[in-house]
């Protein structure tokens, strides 16, 4: 009897073990009720070069259980109901915050998928959407933003290339320096300036279109023809021209450091070469041991100034946590390619690992970034003497 008691409690205890959660979820979410800024049909003339920036915000909705409530924000035409939206975007804090943050550059190109041509004055409808889970709510009021859109370039290039007697390759136009498109219109180049002149053109042969950047007005502003001059000591810079904020932006790179992150500290400094790779020859590998063997983690840090101070941009792998690479050498491409979004200080996190295996304690080796151009993808890499 006993038994048979036993076996009954267990089939109970499983049974309610294996019963379904039939609680429901709670997806309501109220509509934004108002909107704050900008005022209703505020007329903004676009000035994409001086990276000015406008904030929309609105009041906060509310979920019904009191979670979290996400925000996207909707752009239409006059006379729209937002229903196929020609451009929508989650707010700030990736949805999370009541306020968007658009620059001029991000308006202008708002404008121009709305049908804005150069120099045209147009008004356009925006609204926000609260959501939660699959529950999406339209606010109950929109407001009407009046955009009057810059002078541009009706043709984007494909190619840009740096030239001049300031430049790495001197006026040679057949030997131009290319620059990397990093999206269509965005082009970069990491270069070494010396005193003199430089400009970009569209082609290394015939006549190619000129271009330069003017800071009369206080900001670089692109234009067609002439050229800039560089003074001073020799600079490592970043060089980056937007075609479609008709602006660039020049920053210097002051260092290239190596970090190890078991020694919680930076290994060597990485000179500057030419053509945008930094390089380090000869360093003795001195990993620090650790219960589980040799420590394998590192990463790189540059430091860099646009003219408001130094500023760290960390060189990381493409995620939080690296495979280990053992027996992996030289690693694919994909391995090496830096990650500059990431941005990640911590002592451990986003870094690459050494294949010890390859790279085993005491030898030598050499160390570099390139960030040519012509490359596939900005790498970092390393070579055993």
């Amino acid at each position: 009897m006993k038994i048979l008691l036993s076996f009954s409690l267990v089939f109970l205890l499983l049974l309610g073990a294996c019963t379904k959660d039939t609680r429901s979820i709670d997806l309501n979410v109220s509509a934004v009720a108002a909107l704050y800024t900008p005022a209703d049909s505020q007329y903004i003339k676009l000035n994409p070069a001086a990276n000015i920036s406008q904030t929309f915000q609105w009041q906060q909705a509310q979920a019904e259980d009191g979670s979290l409530v996400l925000y996207e924000v909707a752009f239409d035409q006059v006379g729209g109901d937002f229903s196929h939206p020609f451009y929508s975007t989650v707010s700030d804090g990736k949805g999370v915050q009541n306020t968007l943050t658009l620059t001029h550059g991000d308006l202008n190109k708002i404008a121009s998928l709305g049908g804005a041509d150069f120099f045209e004055r147009k008004k356009f409808i925006w609204t926000v959407f609260s959501s939660k889970g699959t529950n999406r709510v339209k606010a109950k009021v929109f407001r009407v933003i009046d955009l009057e859109r810059p002078a541009g370039f009706a043709v984007l290039p494909s190619s840009i290339y740096l030239t001049g007697s300031a430049t790495e390759a001197g006026t040679n136009l057949s030997a131009a320096l290319p620059m990397k498109q990093i999206s269509s219109g965005e082009f970069e180049i990491y270069t070494k300036l010396t005193a003199g002149t430089y400009h970009f053109v569209d082609a290394t042969t015939g006549a190619p279109k000129a271009y330069y950047l003017d800071s009369s007005a206080g900001v670089l502003e692109m234009k067609e023809g002439g050229e800039a001059s560089f003074t001073g000591a020799d600079k490592v810079m970043r060089i980056r021209l937007s075609f479609n904020n008709v602006n660039g932006s020049l920053a210097e790179v002051k260092s290239v450091q190596l970090w190890y992150c078991a020694a919680n500290s930076f290994w060597c400094s990485l000179p500057y070469v030419a053509g945008g790779v930094w390089r380090y020859n000869g360093f003795t590998i001195a990993y620090v041991s650790m219960p589980w063997g040799f420590e394998d983690r590192y990463k790189y840090k540059m430091i860099i100034n646009d003219g408001t101070g130094d500023k760290d941009q960390w060189l990381n792998y493409s995620s939080n946590d690296s495979p280990g690479q053992d027996g992996q050498y030289p690693g694919t491409q994909a391995y090496k390619t830096i990650n500059f979004d990431a941005n990640n200080s911590s002592q451990w996190d986003w870094s690459w690992k050494f294949d010890k295996t390859y790279l085993p304690q005491g030898s030598v080796a050499d160390f570099w970034i390139s960030l040519k151009a012509t490359d596939p993808a900005y790498t970092q890499n390393y070579q055993k003497e």
